[in-house]
């Protein structure tokens, strides 16, 4: 039996969702972070590797969370972790009054959207798993 991959409405509801689960998981995380970072004396370097950290984390839990239907991980992963990054990047700029594009932002964004890709195949596969359709 072959499984039809036709991107269709709930594909775009799991990415979308997926993609808000893991801006606010990343929000919530980054304002628990800034509190810490107030009350001690954290190097920029810690704070950069832990920042990284924080929207790996987030993007993972998004998309193992977003994600209802198990097809199409791979196209899903990617491109929730890809509105992650805008979402993200809009959202920061707008915080910091800072919309420069860098660099670090650059390899930030990549290894995000390999994260995504590789979370979105692994979330499929689990849902795939425990409904017991292979």
């Amino acid at each position: 039996m072959e499984k039809k991959m036709k991107f269709g409405k709930e594909d775009l509801i799991d990415i979308v969702k997926s993609s808000l689960i893991a801006v606010v998981s990343s929000l919530v995380l980054i304002l628990l972070f800034a509190i810490i970072i107030k009350f001690s004396g954290i190097a920029d370097n810690v704070i950069l590797a832990i920042n990284m950290v924080i929207k790996s984390i987030s993007i993972v839990l998004g998309i193992l969370f977003g994600i209802k239907h198990a097809r199409l991980g791979a196209i899903k992963g990617l491109f929730s972790g890809l509105l992650f990054v805008i979402v993200s990047y809009v959202l920061f700029s707008i915080i910091n009054l800072d919309g420069k594009i860098d660099l670090m932002m650059l390899v930030d964004s990549l290894i995000i959207l390999a994260e995504s890709l590789i979370s979105g195949i692994i979330a499929v596969n689990i849902k795939d798993k425990r409904t017991g359709k292979r």
